[in-house]
């Protein structure tokens, strides 16, 4: 007899990063330079009259 409401699920491949320390820097410097753009992107929208945001 099998049980029709038990189906097992797959999911899919998980790599992880083994970055050196270069790499590591890297990478940090990179996030550092993708928070500050955000950051200047959303006071810039926010300074912005609302009807000129698009």
């Amino acid at each position: 007899m099998s049980e029709l409401g038990l189906v097992k699920r797959q999911f899919g491949h998980r790599a992880r990063l083994a970055l050196s320390p270069a790499g590591i820097r890297v990478m940090d410097d990179q996030a550092h330079a993708a928070r500050t753009m955000w950051n200047c992107l959303h006071a810039w929208w926010q300074m912005m009259p609302k009807d000129k945001r698009t």
